[in-house]
């Protein structure tokens, strides 16, 4: 079975079978892997058995002590860093190997889920927008299933919102997603004929406070920055126009093939699972059209989301569509999907690592770009 933790192997066996793509995947990326090694003292072994022993569908540890133990006390760290983008992800093969939810796990935490959103339509000022919510000075779009409003702390000079009709933000059908993003670019397109020096788009989704939203209800975040994209966006684009100097070639093409060669990636569109993801789950799909445009990417999307929400149990996740200039053919439209763990853990997912260090992450990208395409709609 691939797994993230013997990616090595995975890049040695490509070195025999196909020269050109391991050279293309070493043009890019870097990886190496060390095992730390531990003792574990007799008085903390059953604790240890507790916290990390492997259960069966009842819930019960189906390893004796000392397997547990064996397992934690040699541990293989895999870690992975994108020579041209400066990103880097630490992968501990304790971490990886962990099972996921059982359905049981899995049900009770919906359940909770859909309770905690229940409660919190009490006094929504997002359920009646219109009402309770600024509009910008053009007035607001109106999609089938959205409209938009401005932000009341805004994030910069044109910065509004997309407020779904629908409360519960992991609620919504294809046609709702579609006419999410569609309403978005029409927001994009009104305000740079209103003020032309304000050209680069930005989409983003912050779902449930876990992920950064200010309120349940589900919105999104529309932006247009002036004079250059935001700051992130500015760096891969930067990136991108270096890359095609050096190498004559498309950066962006190759990710995807340096994924799609260790069977990472998607192949009716050009979306994988990142080896370098800054957290859990993070899946890329890259456009060279307008996403509002292209049906199937909306259609990538959804079938990501979907697969994260109703199979892998992801009740809490970012989306961001970074967009080109409004008239440029070029760079081309990114978007980024990634989990930002239960709702219901009070610990962050973000520490000093992922701020000032590398991503340290626990799931598989393996395990993830298989469970997409396995997924069913």
């Amino acid at each position: 079975m691939n797994s993230i933790i013997n990616l090595e192997d995975r890049i040695n066996e490509l070195k025999e079978k196909d020269k050109d793509s391991y050279k293309l995947f070493k043009s890019i990326f870097q990886v190496s892997s060390a095992t730390g090694k531990m003792e574990i003292p007799y008085t903390f072994k059953d604790k240890v058995r507790s916290y990390f022993g492997n259960k069966n569908e009842d819930g019960n540890i189906t390893e004796t002590a000392d397997e547990v133990i064996k397992r934690i006390e040699t541990q293989k760290v895999v870690k992975t860093y994108n020579k041209w983008t400066g990103s880097g992800s630490l992968f501990n093969s304790l971490r990886a190997s962990r099972p996921g939810m059982r359905p049981d796990e899995l049900q009770n935490e919906k359940k909770e889920v859909n309770e905690y959103i229940e409660k919190s339509k009490e006094g929504c000022d997002f359920c009646e927008p219109e009402k309770y919510t600024p509009e910008d000075i053009f007035g607001r779009i109106k999609g089938k299933y959205c409209v938009t409003g401005a932000n009341i702390a805004k994030y910069d000079a044109w910065s509004s919102m997309i407020f779904f009709e629908k409360h519960n933000p992991l609620d919504f059908t294809l046609e709702e997603l579609s006419d999410y993003i569609d309403t978005g670019f029409k927001w994009f397109k009104k305000v740079n004929s209103y003020d032309k020096q304000f050209k680069y788009p930005f989409f983003l989704w912050n779902c449930l406070p876990k992920a950064g939203a200010s309120q349940v209800h589900g919105h999104a975040q529309i932006l247009m920055a002036k004079d250059a994209p935001y700051a992130k966006i500015a760096i891969l684009r930067k990136m991108f126009l270096n890359y095609m100097r050096l190498t004559g070639r498309n950066y962006f093409k190759d990710i995807y093939n340096a994924h799609n060669m260790l069977g990472l990636a998607l192949e009716d569109v050009n979306g994988f699972a990142s080896l370098t993801p800054l957290k859990e789950k993070e899946f890329i799909i890259i456009s060279k059209e307008n996403p509002s445009k292209k049906d199937d990417i909306k259609e990538a999307i959804y079938r990501v989301l979907r697969c994260y929400i109703d199979k892998l149990g992801v009740n809490s996740f970012n989306m961001a569509i970074s967009c080109p200039e409004s008239r440029e053919t070029m760079f081309p439209y990114i978007i980024h999907i990634v989990d930002r763990g239960s709702i219901f853990k009070s610990t962050a997912d973000i520490g000093a690592m992922e701020l000032y260090g590398s991503s340290v992450v626990s799931d598989d990208p393996f395990m993830v770009i298989n469970t997409v395409k396995e997924f069913k709609l």
